[in-house]
């Protein structure tokens, strides 16, 4: 906070209770930017047969992965609409996809049984409210954090040059430093990409040649 105000000239015409406000939200903002791996979390919650609606953790803000651990191996779900769930049939059995709303997640098909279902997702960044608090992002990105407080702080007494001068400082800071999933994918191991290849036609005959094309037949067209 002090050096946000200091950065934008030392003005005595911003309430602290004023500059808190812009610093926490520029530390929600940077936590949404850039995703840290300090605010993934897990929850597992146990299904009982017909009923499909798991309560989401009252800090959640986005699902990673969803899973259902009680397979073997494991299976992940897969994220669908609402308009797809809903006009699907009523069946009970292993959940294979879920749905998303407001305080809770469907699954579909409705469990028939009792299944531990893990759910990792990003979580709401907490409001610091004391001074000894520190964002659940790193060191890393406090320079960053400073600009986008300068610039709230430069916006509310309508400077809006200098706003304008420190957004695009934040912007740079952001761009320059890689990510907690940019470090992550640093570490190629599993990620490599392989191209699918239609399976080769064997000739088993001289019946299977074309002598007049000098091709082989069904391969390379007429």
């Amino acid at each position: 906070m002090s050096f946000a105000t200091s950065a934008i000239g030392n003005r005595a015409d911003l309430a602290v209770s004023v500059v808190s406000l812009y610093a926490n939200q520029a530390a929600i903002d940077i936590n949404f930017a850039v995703e840290p791996q300090e605010v993934e979390a897990i929850a597992v919650s146990s299904t009982t047969s017909g009923e499909n609606k798991i309560t989401l953790p009252t800090d959640f803000y986005a699902a990673l992965v969803v899973s259902n651990l009680s397979s073997s191996p494991q299976q992940l779900l897969t994220k669908k609409n609402w308009m797809d769930i809903d006009s699907g049939t009523t069946t009970l059995g292993a959940p294979v996809d879920y749905v998303l709303y407001d305080t809770w997640m469907e699954l579909y098909p409705s469990p028939d049984s009792s299944y531990s279902i893990q759910l990792r997702y990003q979580a709401r960044p907490s409001v610091l409210t004391t001074l000894t608090s520190i964002p659940s992002f790193d060191t890393r990105f406090g320079v960053a954090w400073m600009y986008k407080t300068a610039s709230y702080c430069a916006w509310h007494i309508k400077d809006f040059e200098t706003a304008a001068i420190f957004d695009q400082k934040y912007i740079g800071e952001l761009s320059r430093i890689p990510t907690d999933l940019a470090l992550r994918q640093r570490d190629r191991t599993g990620q490599n990409v392989k191209e699918a290849h239609k399976a080769r036609q064997r000739l088993t005959s001289a019946d299977d040649f074309d002598h007049s094309s000098g091709f082989p037949i069904g391969l390379y067209g007429p």
